[in-house]
């Protein structure tokens, strides 16, 4: 049956897959999937399946991964297409105990499925910018990255300074050629660019997502720059960029990296990412792994360190760090 309504958008489908006898499922399988079922709506037309993989261990632990199945699963986009493999939404990791079983033994999971149509043809300010971007028409400045291989890349000195003070400032202080280096100066020339933006601490792949950034309020590879990032919307002063990369990070924490989020939470300030590491620090004591980043916290920022062992993760009987990793005279509780 196919639906007709004046917007995709005003239709959310509600799919409910119940498990019967879970436990004794489970048992059995390392894998439960749900019947396929349709979503169809002014002649858009998908078609979906639940499937639950776990590992089973008295622990409820993932050896593999080394990670609890514990989160909570949370609103999330995802692009309609075809896919081959499953896609996790949400979260890496989900845990289901007793109390989500009904008294017969059934499980019962429910997904709700908002369909918002979109037109890749439409032209809208974001992808304008974009394509401004990809084909530099009235490009001005020519911005120089890529550490010893030099990148150029040529830019519009209007977009960064609309959306950057600090790079504002920059592309002033190249206006007057008195301020630039003999070699700023040649490539200006060269170019017929009026301007020149150094940036050659950078690596180009880092450029361009930062760009991509500062053109189209988006980012491709979050989850692959989202540190690097977040360095760089402190230094350019491009705060929605960071809360963009506050959320990446906060919603791919590990034990693994747990260390590294809270130095990176301390240095830039980011409050939200500091509150939920501590809080997966309190939730996940048993399996915080030890690594260098955490002797490298003690040593480097010991309040910060003393912050963490009073959420709960100093206690030595709860702890895997051993002593060679931290001082256990330093981290205790009372």
């Amino acid at each position: 049956m196919e639906l007709l309504v004046p917007t995709v958008s005003d239709v959310i489908f509600k799919y409910t897959w119940p498990i019967p006898n879970y436990k004794r499922t489970i048992s059995k399988k390392s894998s439960i999937d749900s019947p396929s079922f349709d979503v169809n709506v002014n002649g858009l037309h998908s078609t979906w399946t639940l499937s639950i993989r776990f590992w089973k261990n008295p622990d409820v632990f993932n050896a593999d991964v080394k990670h609890w199945e514990y989160c909570h699963v949370s609103r999330t986009i995802l692009e309609l297409k075809s896919y081959t493999d499953i896609i996790s939404l949400g979260y890496r990791d989900l845990s289901i105990v007793d109390r989500h079983l009904k008294q017969n033994g059934e499980v019962v999971l429910m997904v709700k499925i908002q369909i918002i149509q979109y037109d890749s043809e439409k032209h809208n300010l974001s992808q304008d910018m974009a394509r401004l971007l990809k084909h530099p028409y009235g490009a001005d400045t020519k911005l120089i990255c890529g550490d010893l291989t030099s990148t150029e890349i040529p830019v519009h000195s209007s977009v960064l300074a609309a959306r950057s003070n600090v790079l504002a400032g920059m592309i002033k202080e190249s206006e007057g050629t008195d301020g630039k280096s003999d070699t700023q100066k040649e490539i200006s020339r060269s170019n017929n660019y009026p301007f020149s933006l150094d940036l050659l601490d950078l690596s180009k792949d880092v450029t361009e997502e930062l760009l991509r950034y500062i053109y189209s309020d988006h980012v491709d590879n979050l989850d692959n720059f989202a540190p690097q990032l977040l360095s760089l919307a402190e230094r350019f002063s491009l705060q929605g960029l960071k809360e963009l990369c506050e959320r990446n990070l906060i919603e791919t924490i590990t034990p693994e990296n747990i260390a590294s989020r809270l130095l990176v939470a301390d240095e830039f300030d980011c409050y939200a990412l500091k509150r939920a590491s501590l809080a997966y620090c309190e939730e996940n004591i048993t399996v915080l792994n030890k690594s260098l980043a955490w002797k490298m916290m003690e040593q480097v920022n010991p309040e910060l360190f003393n912050e963490i062992c009073e959420a709960g993760i100093g206690s030595s009987r709860s702890s895997n760090m051993d002593d060679s990793e931290l001082n256990p005279t330093t981290c205790t509780q009372n």
